[in-house]
């Protein structure tokens, strides 16, 4: 296990180490690198829910909260990139970047193994079997590969994106929002829906485009390039990355639209509803759709039924009730412990706990 901490009332506190690995860019011996390399020094940091709001809120939240709790001594992001890197958010979570799995296990040898470890995607597979006996695993499979199946294996536990995934060492994974600053508003609706996705062929911006070609329906795509896309005789509009603030983006839409059908379980599918916004999510998306209740958050619907079934959203949305159901079932703060709660009965030793 890796070293732990002790507060003052002699209190374990742990070091956590959240992985959401893109794949190898190179690889490439870094143990001159990292047997040198010295940490840059902690600053203060943000809470939770004071952070700026941007991109991994729900990556980052479990150990943010365990910093919030003073439970955690440490909690580091680690990526992939063209160039290695230790640097903190304004959360307090240390970022690291890595040129492959080699230049991991160097820095492993370096500061030693975490004792919480977090890994989302399969990128992070071959790390989770090189910890084995060494730390608390958590995996969170995301959009599975053929070769994992529906079986679960290769961590303590796991948080997963469909109930036919759930077995005796997982539950459901709901990606955490920050409702402090996305919730609903009063303002002006200026629009019918808004999409919230990049546009790669499985986020399925054709078929949307396709549904609402040659209708009344307005609605906004971000981020994407408009030049990317066939909008003829569509009311749509586009943005980029920073060309619009999405909280009032949400906030100025009547409706949001899910269409991705090679996808899993997208925080953004999530914070639209947190935003107070009904849902329509393709049926034949491959994980998240518990984010669906009918009538409550939204709709599921069959890619030929698309444009209907938001027809049939817009004329009912005031009876829909996403925040409301969204603060009982999933509060930030209580999904968090919920985690906690079952990686403990799972085998992690909480801080505290001892």
């Amino acid at each position: 296990m890796g070293m732990s901490q002790h507060c003052d009332e002699g209190r374990s506190l742990v070091k956590v180490v959240i992985a959401d690995f893109s794949f190898v860019v190179q690889c490439m011996d870094g143990s001159g690198y990292w047997a040198t390399h010295r940490k840059p020094e902690p600053r203060s940091r943000r809470s939770l829910f004071e952070q700026p709001y941007d991109w991994g809120f729900h990556i980052y939240s479990i150990g943010v909260h365990l910093l919030d709790k003073g439970l955690a001594t440490e909690v580091e992001y680690w990526d992939y990139d063209s160039q290695r890197s230790t640097s903190y958010l304004a959360n307090g979570v240390l970022r690291v970047t890595f040129l492959g799995l080699e230049d991991v296990f160097h820095y492993l040898e370096r500061y030693g193994e975490p004792d919480l470890f977090v890994n989302y995607g399969p990128a992070g597979r071959p790390l989770l079997q090189r910890l084995e006996g060494r730390c608390f695993r958590v995996h969170v499979p995301c959009l599975r590969t053929r070769q994992e199946g529906v079986d679960n294996f290769g961590a303590e536990c796991y948080l997963v994106d469909g109930e036919e995934f759930l077995d005796e060492r997982s539950m459901m994974y709901v990606p955490v929002v920050n409702t402090r600053a996305i919730r609903p508003s009063a303002c002006e609706k200026r629009r019918d829906f808004v999409y919230l996705a990049s546009n790669y062929a499985g986020k399925r911006h054709d078929l949307l485009l396709d549904a609402v070609r040659g209708t009344t329906l307005t609605g906004h795509l971000h981020p994407v390039d408009a030049s990317s896309l066939d909008l003829s005789d569509t009311r749509v509009t586009t943005s980029q990355w920073d060309e619009i603030d999405v909280v009032e983006l949400l906030q100025s839409s009547r409706i949001a639209v899910y269409p991705a059908d090679d996808t899993s379980n997208p925080a953004a599918m999530w914070e639209c509803v947190a935003a107070g916004l009904p849902l329509v999510v393709n049926a034949d998306i491959k994980g998240g759709k518990h984010v669906v209740v009918p009538g409550v958050t939204g709709e599921l619907a069959a890619p030929d039924r698309f444009r209907e079934v938001m027809q049939q959203a817009l004329a009912n949305r005031d009876r829909y009730r996403p925040r409301e159901y969204f603060e009982q079932h999933w509060d930030t703060e209580t999904m968090l412990e919920s985690y906690l709660a079952f990686f403990t009965r799972m085998g992690w030793t909480r801080p505290g706990s001892s």
